[in-house]
């Protein structure tokens, strides 16, 4: 699920890194106001490599979901597995201004020395650990589509509020699958030769990494997941 942009990292001073190496300019970067909030939706790139992580996000109905999707490698292990950091109280105002529990920012232009322009959003406390002498890092967005972030035959359990008229045409089986689709693709690691482990077992998209994914869930999913629950 890694896809590799471009990464934009800014400085205490007024330069950037541009993929490691290219300096540019703060008179570079300037506001990006669009006509309606929903273009703002979408995947951003921060980093390069084994730094890289994405953020993701969406507006559903009055809800504004956010997630940074990275990977990390497990101590004591050759095994690199996806982390996911659930952004709370996202608001976003007139003036572009991003806020959160966890982290705050702007959206930006940066124009490029080929005189393009990439829209992206500038993050005032960067979750890149590795980032000692920058004040902010700069994500751009990319064009990864909600079916590439969210796999499996149920993704929209992920990003959108189920109509529960539409679930109650759904058999138990495919119910159970929906709910747990939401958990696998956190990598949830279900019970050893159960259904559901040899059900996503045989999905192309599905890693085993984590014996708990609650803390990875969004408020749409558990909202979901209840329903769903309800009715099975």
């Amino acid at each position: 699920m890694r896809i590799l942009i471009i990464l934009l990292l800014i400085s205490n001073f007024t330069f950037a890194q541009y993929w490691g190496g290219s300096e540019i300019n703060d008179s570079d970067l300037s506001n990006w106001l669009p006509e309606i909030e929903i273009e703002y939706a979408g995947s951003y790139h921060f980093g390069e490599s084994e730094s890289e992580s994405d953020f993701h996000l969406f507006f559903s109905e009055d809800v504004i979901i956010g997630f940074v999707q990275s990977g990390y490698w497990e101590e004591n292990t050759s095994l690199r597995k996806s982390n996911y950091i659930n952004l709370t109280n996202i608001v976003i105002d007139k003036a572009g201004n991003f806020t959160s529990d966890q982290y705050t920012g702007k959206f930006i232009n940066y124009k490029t020395d080929s005189g393009e322009y990439l829209k992206g959003l500038k993050i005032n406390n960067p979750w890149t650990s590795w980032i000692e002498d920058s004040a902010f890092e700069i994500g751009i967005k990319t064009k990864l589509e909600f079916n590439n972030i969210y796999y499996g035959k149920y993704g929209k359990a992920s990003f959108m509020k189920l109509n529960p008229h539409e679930l109650k045409k759904m058999n138990a089986g495919e119910l159970r699958i929906m709910k747990n689709e939401i958990y696998a693709r956190y990598g949830y690691t279900f019970i050893e030769n159960s259904k559901m482990d040899i059900y996503f077992r045989n999905q192309n998209w599905y890693r085993p990494e984590h014996k708990n994914v609650d803390h990875f869930l969004n408020k749409i999913e558990l909202y979901n997941i209840k329903m769903i629950a309800e009715l099975e």
